[in-house]
């Protein structure tokens, strides 16, 4: 079945942006219930209490795959297997929701942060922590 194109008028202008506005309104309405929620200190102490959890985390840049992660957190401190990485991942994905799988590949799974790990910042802590150095 062959798409039948919507004609551009002003009032359908009009109607997206009312859309663009109100999902805008949303997002933000969402960010400061998680600001103020405690959720920032309660996964900052997770990731205090589990060093490769934070090291993951913060390996996730939307090009590395899954391997990728292994690769360089062996590198890093020799430790990191295929299974680890993969229970982090979905701790992350799952429990946490901060970050989501963006593309699948014949190389493997990218991942990225959520609107919710920039929300709160999560990078930001770490990278001030001594994990980063």
């Amino acid at each position: 079945m062959e798409a039948v194109p919507v004609p551009e008028t002003p009032d359908l202008f009009n109607e997206v942006a009312i859309l663009r506005d109100q999902v805008e309104d949303m997002a933000k309405t969402v960010s400061a219930l998680a600001r103020h929620s405690g959720m920032r200190d309660e996964l900052l102490e997770a990731m205090r209490k589990d060093d490769l959890l934070a090291r993951v985390f913060l390996l996730v840049d939307g090009r590395r795959t899954q391997k990728d992660i292994v690769t360089e957190l062996v590198a890093q401190n020799g430790k990191g297997s295929q299974a680890t990485v993969s229970r982090k991942l979905e701790q992350l994905a799952e429990d946490w929701d901060l970050v989501r799988p963006t593309s699948r590949g014949a190389n493997g799974t990218r991942y990225v942060h959520t609107s919710l790990a920039a929300d709160l910042k999560i990078k930001r802590a770490l990278m001030k922590s001594p994990l980063a150095k």
